[in-house]
């Protein structure tokens, strides 16, 4: 009876469960078939509405006016041919657009209307015969269709209104048809508001058919409107918006809740039925097996004196059998409980020998270690679990001490690793302060000796601009270290002519600064004895060459200016080439073929000249500001310092003076490094050249 019973009620529940399935997968297939009709239809609707602004837009291109629109009166003629057009066909848009997407023409009234095609589809169309065609939100509340054809000289874009199609396709599905625009809002609809009172949330980027049921109202019964949804797309296919059919399902809705009610109704009923049947049979099958249980409790509780009624174990049946096992087990447990007792008798013992031995090597530990150890020696009772007899049960509880040994050896493990992790941080202690202590002296002079280095840099550095009114001299050197290679001098040679250096040394740090002051003293001594910029680099590179063992290099640009003249002999070895800013125009001196210093001997090097003009900018400078780089790893490069010289000229306060110009120079260097670290060491010099001396 009782296999019978629950053979039927698992029969039932595969029933249920195989009903709910099928009905899943009509549901799935329905939902299917409706944004199928949905899309059909609407593609029918855009593909006709396309087809016929196409073919307008065929023979608007084919009129004269269209093959040269430079032509005279041209202009005229296209605007009466689209406003023709547009008359014909309510909801019709034109515009005349430009190869770049400008506007030149519109058929659409108002101040500045927006064109109906976007520059890329402009471009686009121009390439492509067959055209350009799609849907655009054309305004926040109108959606258009939009033909873009290209011809010589421009695009020609057709568009025609979506509302005013939009009875057609509802009328086709039945119902009510609306556009939603990105942001989940309706747009367009035959029935303007219905849909956004409803409050439903439309997915944008999905397609989504569900049911949703209406408020009650009166006594007619629960209706229901169905929303089908699906994301419609540009030109670009990019999603611009959804179409939603909107149609009231209020009969099948109630068909199909009053079916569902029913069938809830008859499975619930036959549960009922099952469940009374199970219980009924069950309290009369399980009478004796209750008081078994009830044995089986207490002897787990401990109470031995528990037992069975005379004449139970004598059964036949399974009630037999199990009560003659519940006597079984008491036999058993009078017999476990005299071990046990004995057991936790003799572990007890050993704990406690073991407990005072561990207090005692715990006093060694340092005071945190101890009281973690004690702490966990304290966690267990130390009273013994004794019995108080056999016939009511035992005080001492099942497994209070099963695991003591266990934890006693865990916590003299523990002691063990204290211990020794305690002499390790001792000594790793010892050895941290040992090395700190030298780390922090030695950090400590080499700050002091850089320190030193940056202010003896600074310090042969000119300090004031040169005794002459024909030049006005401003610079500045940012080291990318405490200390830098790069260096720049100017200085008289006689009373007309001055001669001015900047250079850049292979490398940064210390090492480059010693080069750089090696290099600086050599040129300034040649530059007075010899004169001239060509002979007095030559000498330069030999000298700087003759004891090179780092092979370190530097390059160099030297010039000598002859005050009353402007005149600028120079000799570039391989250094960047200077700037020139002459009427807000700014250009680069040519980079010549000259070699940097200290590469090979024996170089003869080939001097250049110039003249400046009354008011006439010279910038000369390093790599530090052309190769600086953003976070990107992107290089400041060459066009943007001529852009940031052409930006100093075009400022009324620069205007035929040197002074900020530099800074200038490197405020466009720091904001297009936009906080990234300083690669080079940066060095600017800016000269003015003022004319002679009146």
């Amino acid at each position: 009876m009782l296999i019978l019973l629950l053979a039927m009620a698992l029969l039932m529940a595969a029933l249920g469960v195989m009903g709910w399935l099928g009905e899943q997968r009509w549901e799935q297939r329905y939902n299917d078939a409706l944004l199928q009709s949905q899309r059909i239809a609407w593609d029918k609707l855009q593909n006709e509405s396309l087809d016929r602004q196409d073919a307008l837009a065929r023979r608007l291109l084919d009129e004269p006016p269209f093959r040269n629109l430079q032509a005279p009166g041209a202009q005229q003629r296209i605007d009466t041919l689209l406003a023709h057009a547009v008359r014909q066909a309510p909801g019709l848009r034109i515009d005349i657009l430009g190869p770049g997407g400008a506007l030149l023409s519109t058929t659409e009234p108002g101040f500045d209307p927006q064109p109906l095609a976007e520059s890329g589809w402009v471009k686009a169309a121009m390439n492509a015969p067959a055209g350009i065609r799609g849907l655009s939100q054309v305004a926040p509340r109108q959606y258009d269709w939009v033909l873009v054809r290209g011809f010589e000289g421009g695009a020609l874009a057709i568009g025609q209104d979506v509302a005013q199609r939009l009875p057609e396709l509802a009328a086709y599905l039945g119902g009510e048809v609306f556009l939603v625009n990105m942001r989940g809002k309706e747009t367009l609809g035959t029935q303007p508001g219905s849909l956004a009172a409803t409050g439903t949330v439309i997915p944008m980027r999905s397609s989504q058919a569900l049911i949703m049921p209406l408020p009650t109202s009166g006594t007619a019964g629960q209706g229901a409107l169905q929303l089908v949804s699906q994301p419609v797309l540009n030109p670009d296919k990019r999603v611009v918006g959804a179409l939603v059919w909107m149609q009231d399902v209020t009969a099948q809705y109630r068909s199909d809740k009053f079916f569902n009610w029913a069938a809830a109704g008859g499975a619930l009923l036959f549960a009922v039925l099952v469940v009374m049947g199970l219980a009924a049979y069950m309290q009369h099958a399980m009478e004796p097996l209750s008081r078994s249980v009830g044995v089986l409790k207490a002897l787990a509780n401990g109470a031995t004196d528990a037992s069975l009624d005379d004449g139970e174990e004598e059964a036949e049946d399974e009630s037999g059998a199990i009560a003659r096992g519940v006597v079984a087990i008491r036999a058993e447990l009078l017999n476990l409980e005299t071990l046990r007792q004995e057991r936790i008798r003799t572990r007890h013992q050993q704990e406690r020998l073991i407990r005072d031995q561990l207090r005692s090597l715990a006093e060694s530990l340092d005071p945190a270690s101890r009281e973690e150890i004690l702490t966990a020696l304290g966690t267990r009772s130390e009273a013994p679990a004794t019995a108080t007899g056999t016939g009511t049960g035992s005080t001492a509880q099942p497994g209070s001490n099963t695991n003591q040994l266990a934890e006693l050896a865990g916590i003299l493990g523990r002691m063990s690793g204290l211990v020794s992790t305690q002499q390790n941080r001792l000594l790793k202690l010892l050895r941290e302060l040992q090395a700190a202590v030298q780390t922090q002296a030695t950090l400590a002079s080499l700050q002091q000796e850089l320190e030193i280095a940056r202010q003896m840099q600074l310090s042969i550095l000119p300090r004031s601009a040169p005794d002459a009114d024909e030049i006005d001299i401003a610079a500045t050197m940012i080291p990318a270290k405490e200390v830098g290679g790069d260096f720049y001098d100017y200085f008289p040679i006689d009373d007309e002519h001055l001669a001015i250096v900047v250079a850049d040394v292979s490398g940064k740090g210390v090492p480059a600064a010693f080069f750089m002051a090696i290099s600086r003293t050599l040129l300034k001594s040649n530059a007075l004895f010899l004169r001239l910029p060509g002979a007095t680099i030559t000498a330069l590179n030999d000298q700087l060459c003759a004891e090179n063992d780092q092979m370190m290099f530097v390059t160099v640009f030297y010039g000598v200016l002859h005050l009353r003249s402007g005149r600028l002999t120079y000799v570039n070895a391989g250094h960047n080439p200077p700037v020139r800013l002459k009427d807000g125009q700014a250009s680069f001196f040519g980079r010549g073929s000259n070699m940097a210093l200290a590469v090979m001997e024996g170089q003869d090097y080939t001097e250049g000249e110039v003249v400046l003009s009354p008011g006439e900018t010279l910038l000369l400078y390093t790599d530090g500001v052309t190769e600086a780089n953003n976070a990107e790893g992107t290089l400041f490069g060459d066009a943007a310092l001529l852009e940031a010289m052409v930006a100093v000229g075009a400022d009324p306060v620069h205007k035929g003076h040197a002074g900020g110009v530099p800074e200038r120079v490197v405020q466009a260097v720091r904001a297009f490094e936009a906080g990234a670290a300083q690669a080079d060491d940066i060095t600017v010099v800016a000269i003015t050249y003022q004319g002679p001396r009146s």
